[in-house]
């Protein structure tokens, strides 16, 4: 299956912009995820393909270090507002900036103060947009992943992936997809993961590293969350709590599988993962398998992400937060 036209028209646009440039900033957004990552390494690997150098800084001053078995892991820096990242490139500044699964300006945190000017940004993204950041600014709502976006540039210029970027490539999808089971997966992430096999990627080997790999106190986190399950407006809401004490501050990642737990449940349309991230001041995760857009619950209280999977943070005790939310659920519902 071909992509849209559209989607060649904008693929064809960014190679452009990258044939224009020689020296890119790389980011994503806060907390990177799978497919935040996948990305920003994948755009990086085809940048080198085309012979131009790019320097990749999150805000995270912790990076998931479940993805480091991808190419170039180890050179990801954490943004420090004292240190001259322009100066790691042979330019010594920053030409241009590639900005990978970020909806806007909020979610890329401090790194937006490196941007050069906005003729020299391009957006890739597929959250529903809240600020515009480039000269280009494709934002595909109807994209599985910002990895499988990319795939898309690579092939109107003909590039086929290596297995590194293979791996990357595979990597955002299968995470963002929840190995193709959530309702984000098309027909054309299967394609573009058929082709990364044939690249020499190996589904299981990532799969394993992503999914089945977690520590022995990860597991036992989980299992205190499956404990809370509680229920709201009649069974339609499914929430795991659990507060500051419960959680390791190494399992955080290993962890963010409960949220899919919690539309696993019969005649469960809502599911709330929420976590006490300090004192009265909790991490919500939002998950839908009903009507209900859940992004919009996330936006009553300045979080966003997409109509099935969102996620935002409150201040409150449990009580309270779980009552807010709860209520603007049950608006949704109607």
């Amino acid at each position: 299956m071909r992509p849209a036209q559209s989607t060649q028209t904008v693929a064809k646009k960014i190679l452009e912009f990258i044939k224009q440039h020689d020296h890119f900033l790389l980011s994503a957004h806060i907390n990177s995820d799978g497919d935040a990552i996948a990305s920003m390494i994948a755009m990086r690997l085809l940048l080198l393909r085309l012979n131009k150098h790019s320097i990749m800084v999150l805000q995270d001053q912790k990076i998931d270090p479940k993805f480091d078995y991808l190419k170039d892991f180890d050179l990801i820096h954490s943004y420090d507002e004292s240190r001259d990242f322009g100066a790691l490139l042979p330019s010594g500044r920053i030409e241009a900036a590639i900005i990978l699964d970020v909806p806007g300006y909020g979610r890329l945190g401090e790194v937006r103060k490196l941007l050069p000017a906005k003729d020299a940004v391009v957006k890739i993204d597929h959250h529903p947009v809240e600020d515009v950041m480039g000269v280009i600014d494709w934002a595909d709502e109807q994209a599985s992943s910002t990895t499988a976006m990319i795939y898309e540039i690579l092939e109107v210029g003909g590039i086929e992936p290596d297995v590194e970027l293979a791996k990357a490539l595979f990597t955002g999808i299968v995470y963002d997809t929840g190995r193709f089971s959530f309702s984000n997966t098309r027909a054309r992430d299967f394609y573009i993961a058929g082709k990364t096999v044939t690249a020499g990627m190996e589904p299981a080997e990532i799969t394993k590293r992503i999914f089945f790999e977690n520590s022995f106190t990860a597991l036992k986190t989980i299992g205190k969350g499956l404990s809370s399950l509680e229920r709201y407006l009649d069974g339609q809401v499914i929430v795991i709590y659990l507060n500051q004490n419960d959680l390791q501050s190494n399992d955080q990642s290993e962890i963010e599988e409960l949220a899919n737990y919690t539309v696993a449940v019969r005649g469960g349309k809502v599911g709330l993962f929420i976590r006490e991230i300090k004192p009265k001041f909790h991490k919500i995760s939002l998950r839908s398998k009903s009507h209900v857009d859940v992004n919009q619950v996330a936006k009553a209280f300045n979080g966003g992400g997409h109509t099935r999977a969102a996620g935002c943070r409150i201040e409150g005790t449990k009580k309270q937060v779980i009552e807010m939310l709860v209520k603007e659920i049950a608006r949704q519902l109607k």
